[in-house]
């Protein structure tokens, strides 16, 4: 039996509602401290779900998507300092750098990271997350206009398209360029969505992006932990330089491994 396709903003709504939902379940962890990947369980949902409403502007209109789009985007940077505070600490302690003085360092600046926790959870109180979600669900109850309605099968194919086509863009990126492989490392985090997204709705050839896409997001993100670590640690005013230079050596050590690992693969389709 032939199943029709969805329309493509039945399939993108419901898509967006699941992202809701799911965000909708890290608030109380987040608030009540459950568990330590509540913030990055939530901030995962706040990317998918600014990914679906950036390609959905196409449908349900730019003003409308992006008003709401844009108070989540608020909310995803606020919590992005507090994320990138944990991300440090982590990188830092897995380093393996035997030093009283950088682990004092390490767990003063853990007085940061809980400031930057209480900052969320009072966002969160406030209902800074509650309010977009009731406008999207608000919006996605209006029928949309029929000159805005699109196939399925070509909607995800050009959305899919086009955010290889982005990252087939950064892809020169020098390995040094730490600003540029950041960038290179969003285009594929859009990429793995957008085609995780409409995966049952791609031919074979696209569908199977998300794969690579996810592990060049992964080796990417994992240096530029090590980049961010040791611009902090380069600017900090309190450690001793020997300190400083013994730390920095065993990041540089790090991030050689791990660019070798990714100039290595070369599993992604070039176009």
């Amino acid at each position: 039996m032939i199943t029709r396709a969805p329309p493509t903003h039945r399939f993108l709504g419901r898509q967006m509602r699941d992202l809701v939902a799911r965000l909708a379940t890290t608030i109380p962890r987040v608030r009540k401290r459950t568990d330590d990947e509540a913030i990055h369980d939530m901030r995962v949902a706040l990317r998918r779900l600014r990914v679906v409403l950036k390609i959905a502007r196409r449908i349900f209109g730019r003003y409308y998507v992006d008003s709401i789009r844009d108070v989540f985007t608020r909310v995803h940077r606020a919590s992005g300092a507090l994320r990138d505070e944990e991300v440090l600490r982590e990188t830092l302690t897995g380093l393996a750098v035997t030093s009283g003085e950088l682990d004092a360092w390490i767990t003063k600046r853990a007085k940061r990271e809980q400031a930057l926790r209480v900052l969320v959870e009072k966002r969160l109180r406030a209902g800074d997350l509650r309010r977009p979600m009731r406008v999207l669900d608000a919006l996605l109850a209006l029928p949309v206009a029929p000159g805005r309605r699109r196939p399925l099968a070509v909607f995800a194919r050009r959305a899919v398209v086009r955010a290889r086509a982005d990252v087939n863009e950064l892809r020169g990126a020098e390995t040094n360029d730490s600003a540029a492989l950041h960038e290179l490392r969003i285009a594929f985090k859009r990429l793995r969505y957008t085609t995780e997204i409409f995966r049952a709705a791609l031919p074979r050839s696209l569908a199977t992006l998300a794969e690579p896409a996810a592990q060049f997001q992964k080796r990417l993100g994992e240096i530029h932990d090590l980049d961010v670590a040791r611009g902090v640690i380069s600017r900090s005013r309190t450690l001793s330089a020997s300190v400083k230079h013994r730390t920095i050596d065993a990041i540089d050590r790090k991030r050689a491994r791990k660019v070798a690992l990714y100039t290595k693969d070369t599993r992604l389709p070039a176009r």
